[in-house]
């Protein structure tokens, strides 16, 4: 497997331009309760662990 690394901004241009249209964009992360359990989940909070897309054509 190849990783290519793209910007969000590249990823989304690119969905708007197939014709999608965003209807919500969320930074999901661990909240403070994970965190309290699990101290190493902080780092996550920092960088979100995944990016959330709603679009709809």
């Amino acid at each position: 497997m190849i990783k290519q690394h793209r910007t969000i901004g590249t990823l989304l241009n690119q969905v708007m331009a197939a014709g999608f249209t965003l209807r919500h964009v969320e930074d999901w992360g661990p909240s403070a309760g994970q965190v309290a359990a699990m101290p190493e989940l902080a780092e996550e909070r920092e960088r979100p662990m995944l990016l959330l897309v709603a679009a709809q054509r």
